[in-house]
């Protein structure tokens, strides 16, 4: 199973573009965008598909179930892509539109599901495979091979299965954890993410909306303590505190329970629409004349 964070691959692929997406009209944009989507859909699929079988697409949601819990989730990405001389607007509304039409005339199925980010789909999906859809090896049934592609390291946890391997396509190669993914996981929640927009476990909530507001520095030579104890390493309640919202934020085990229900009823009830027939009416609609030679590929 490949399982693809749709969004990441998108903005990967457009990101090298940018004096395209600034300057180009509207209708151009569009098309660049759908090109490089579907390019580096196809890219995937050929590079990975023999070892690692279906391509899923995984989808983020406009609206994550971590804000209810936490108002700053990624709320700096937000006031950054504002700030931005690019039409993110456009940019996003375009990648969206465009997994729609891969749900209807591709190969593919296409997990989008209402208040789930695209880490949270490839979380689910990755342990529903320890159980389900096995293998068989010899006289054994073993899980299948996973392919995360996904440069976002919070997928890195997920190495405590063995089946598991994660390709990076912003750097273009397999990433690992340093150590190991429990180790990986645990620095995560001790040590925050200001892309996530949370602190470390010393930091208040808004550490990074509050500009007058700073982390306080975590010391790296008390993670070996937490590695072993976890939240029992905390020192005082604010770090208790602290350490269990990272937890939240952080840990794919903390997933609410319904919602990971709902990813898996989603993936095992989603019917492939898409057919070849369906590909080249849909390459030949939007003048994508440099994928025609690839169609059998999709």
């Amino acid at each position: 199973m490949i399982l693809i964070d749709y969004t990441q691959l998108a903005i990967a692929g457009i990101m090298p573009f940018q004096q395209d997406l600034k300057n180009g009209s509207d209708e151009k944009i569009v098309n660049l965008i759908r090109h490089v989507v579907l390019s580096s859909l196809l890219s995937n699929k050929q590079k990975f598909s023999k070892k690692y079988g279906e391509i899923v697409i995984c989808a983020d949601d406009k609206n994550y179930w971590r804000k209810e819990y936490f108002p700053y989730y990624k709320a700096a990405r937000a006031k950054s892509r504002a700030e931005s001389d690019l039409n993110w607007k456009l940019i996003f509304d375009t990648i969206s539109s465009i997994r729609e039409d891969l749900k209807e005339y591709f190969p593919y199925k296409v997990i989008h599901v209402d208040t789930a980010e695209a880490d949270d789909i490839i979380g689910v999906l990755t342990k529903y495979t320890q159980d389900n859809d096995l293998e068989l090896i010899g006289l054994e049934e073993q899980p299948q091979p996973v392919l995360i592609v996904s440069s976002d390291k919070d997928n890195l946890q997920l190495q405590k299965y063995k089946n598991v391997t994660q390709w990076s396509p912003m750097q273009k190669k397999q990433i690992k954890p340093e150590t190991n993914a429990h180790e990986a996981l645990i620095e995560k929640i001790c040590c925050g993410d200001p892309g996530d927009g949370y602190g470390n476990i010393l930091s208040d909530d808004d550490v990074f909306v509050n500009p007058n507001k700073r982390q306080p520095p975590f010391r790296k030579k008390r993670l070996p303590e937490f590695y072993k104890k976890g939240i029992d390493a905390c020192q005082n309640e604010t770090e208790r505190r602290n350490y269990q919202r990272n937890e939240l934020l952080a840990s794919y085990e903390m997933i609410p329970e319904s919602l990971q229900k709902t990813i898996i009823n989603t993936y095992t009830n989603e019917n492939i629409k898409g057919s070849r027939q369906k590909i080249m009416q849909y390459l030949m609609a939007h003048r994508c004349k440099n994928l025609m030679d690839d169609l059998e590929n999709f």
